[in-house]
Parts: C-alpha cells; sequence; structure tokens
C-alpha cells in the first residue's frame, strides 16, 4: 500500500467486507474500532458513582467504597443479577468494613440521627 492508500484506508469497511470469512472478529472490530453516536453511555456510568455513595459509603475510604461497588458487582454477576439489582443498594460487609475503618481511625462514625434519616431517605424510594 502506498502512503495516499494507508491515508485513505477504511478499517471498519474492509472488515465490513470480510464479515462471512471472519464474522466474529468482524463484529469485534466493529464494537472496538467504531465511535459513539452518542455520549449517554458513558455519561450514565460516570453519574453512577453518584448514586452508589449512601450514608454509609461516603465514611469509607475511597479505596473501601471501590472494594465495596467491586464485590457488589462480582457478588451480583455469580447469582446472574446484575441486570435486575443496582449498585446504589448495600452489601452486607459495608458495615463491617465501616465498623472496622472507625476503629483504625480511618473513617468516621454514623450517629443515630444520620442512620434514621438515611432511613427516611430510603424509604422514599
Amino acid at each position: 500500500m502506498s502512503a495516499d492508500d494507508i491515508d485513505s484506508f477504511d478499517i471498519l469497511a474492509w472488515w465490513k467486507g470480510r464479515d462471512a470469512e471472519f464474522p466474529v472478529i468482524s463484529a469485534m472490530a466493529s464494537d472496538l474500532l467504531s465511535s459513539q453516536a452518542s455520549t449517554v453511555v458513558s455519561e450514565s456510568a460516570f453519574s453512577t458513582c453518584g448514586r452508589v455513595i449512601s450514608l454509609r459509603r461516603t465514611r469509607l475510604s475511597p479505596e473501601a467504597v471501590e472494594m465495596c461497588i467491586c464485590l457488589k458487582d462480582h457478588l451480583d454477576a455469580m447469582d446472574r443479577i446484575q441486570h435486575l439489582t443496582s449498585l446504589e443498594d448495600d452489601i452486607e460487609p459495608e458495615s463491617k468494613i465501616h465498623d472496622e475503618e472507625v476503629e483504625e481511625g480511618l473513617s468516621t462514625g454514623i450517629s443515630d440521627e444520620e442512620l434514621k434519616e438515611d432511613e427516611k431517605r430510603r424509604a422514599k424510594k
């Protein structure tokens, strides 16, 4: 190929033309090489963070929040219920992790009043 051919080469069209020969790789190329038509998906992914930080999670260290979110996603995947649950939902180990971080001085405790307000907020959902 000449330099001019390389500049005008359309890799997506090339893979689309070879769809019959390489259907799986052609589909992968289409997924990986095409640009998003909308930013909604990426904006949704980034805005999830604001929705998953519950009262207890606001008191956790950033590493613990990341661990809890990844653990929740992993547990849901194991149960094959990712499409049915939300990362906003608490997971069982969160309170234990939070208590350990409070004991180690890595985060602050939660007052009874804050817990009551959080329960009221969750009940409204």
